[in-house]
């Protein structure tokens, strides 16, 4: 019977269908051309008419979005360790630039901003890091480095920062293996 619904869903897929984007929302509507590639046209929140055989609405979440930046260890330019964490505050404002110009802005975001901040650390000393500063210049970079992605970032939290203490053991091979 799996091949009958396949079938009712093709001989369905010929017929317009409405599709809404929500309130919270921005989308674009995939138009492939037969001559010159794809039409990619932005979409606003409400209803829109998509030919299924011939088209493609996608959607994302347009709201303010925060990203947790996961903990690194970095060492300062008096090659001090630490670790620091934060989070991203953005919102996205071209569906068309989140969706086509870059694979996963989320990802990308937070990935651009652990770059940043481990640039920022090694180049000061210790006793020279003020919080709100890593702040602000992160904030920057990352500003730089997703212009074109259709994103506005909005602010950076620097959620944690601390001294650690990296140890590393010298095992002997044969204690590793249960000898």
């Amino acid at each position: 019977m799996e091949w009958l619904t396949r079938f009712i869903d093709r001989i369905l897929s010929i017929f317009p269908r409405l599709v809404l984007v929500a309130p919270d929302e921005l989308g674009v509507r995939y138009t492939p051309r037969l001559t010159s590639g794809v039409n990619i046209i932005p979409l606003t929140p409400g209803w829109w008419i998509c030919w299924p055989l011939i088209q493609n609405i996608e959607t994302i979440r347009a709201k303010t979005q925060i990203v947790d930046l996961r903990s690194q260890s970095v060492w300062t330019s008096d090659r001090q360790d630490m670790t620091i964490s934060g989070a991203i505050r953005y919102r996205v404002r071209s569906a068309q630039k989140a969706l086509c110009e870059v694979y996963d802005y989320d990802q990308n975001v937070q990935a651009a901003a652990l770059g940043i901040i481990q640039q920022y650390i090694r180049g000061h000393e210790l006793e020279n890091l003020d919080i709100q500063q890593i702040e602000d210049e992160v904030l920057k970079g990352v500003r730089e480095a997703s212009a074109g992605w259709g994103l506005y970032i909005e602010k950076v939290y620097i959620t944690d920062i601390g001294r650690t203490q990296n140890i590393r053991l010298l095992v002997n091979e044969s204690i590793l293996k249960g000898v």
